[in-house]
């Protein structure tokens, strides 16, 4: 059983992003990757209860992926038994407003994500 939690505070460069993914089960878990992305952030606005039904969501207003590039080589990463993976983001020069950003490992035939909310002055 995987947990994620995400922290997101905004600093001096952007809101920096950390998604820390924990084995909470008994037995080694195997995240299997298409390219050397590991990790997605992506910002929506934080408008009341429509940002947290994913059938109501709003368009994000950035991704983390967007405009990068990764290497396309398949990769994998095990995480055994009360250990934990972190995966790291910044978001450079968001402009002011409040957002849910959600953050998931890109891993296949995996659903791991959390997410929280920052405000940006």
């Amino acid at each position: 059983m995987l947990d994620a939690a995400l922290a997101a505070a905004e600093t001096d460069d952007g809101v920096t992003l950390s998604l820390r993914i924990e084995n909470a089960g008994p037995d080694p878990v195997t995240l299997d990757f298409r390219t050397g992305q590991r990790a997605e952030f992506t910002a929506y606005p934080a408008d009341g209860d429509a940002a947290d039904a994913d059938s109501d969501r709003p368009d994000p207003v950035w991704r983390y992926g967007a405009g990068r590039m990764f290497t396309q080589a398949l990769g994998s990463e095990t995480i055994g038994p009360g250990e934990t993976v972190g995966y790291e983001g910044t978001w450079r020069d968001p402009p002011a407003g409040t957002y849910r950003i959600v953050g998931e490992a890109t891993a296949t035939d995996r659903d791991v994500r959390a997410a929280a909310v920052v405000a940006v002055e």
